[in-house]
């Protein structure tokens, strides 16, 4: 997968969140719920901009990564694909942990 530096940051964050959904008992369909890119901002990314959320989730959805919906020009709904998680999931064998340790060590 060739992602930009970002859109791979943004996507480790998003899987840890979804695992740690996931890990508190949260269903799956919800757990790779996110709502709107505002949402992914204040929530998850403060530190970016918000326009860099934006785009990146743009990006990560050309990838076939994220599943978006548009309003107003902005990621409105956004959720993981299956080709996401199924990725995630075999890239970090050890879930969580691997997800953790390269998002301290390396971003």
């Amino acid at each position: 997968m060739d992602l930009t530096k970002d859109s791979e940051k943004l996507l480790c964050i998003l899987y840890r969140n979804y695992l740690e959904k996931r890990n508190a008992g949260i269903i799956k369909s919800e757990a790779k719920s996110f709502g709107s890119s505002h949402n992914i901002h204040e929530s998850l990314c403060p530190d970016w901009i918000f326009e860099d959320v934006d785009d990146t989730c743009r990006e990560l959805s050309r990838a076939g990564m994220l599943n978006c919906f548009w309003a107003d020009n902005i990621a409105y709904r956004v959720n993981l694909s299956e080709t996401a998680i199924s990725y995630m999931d075999n890239r970090f064998k050890n879930g969580l942990k691997d997800v953790i340790k390269l998002l301290t060590n390396l971003f």
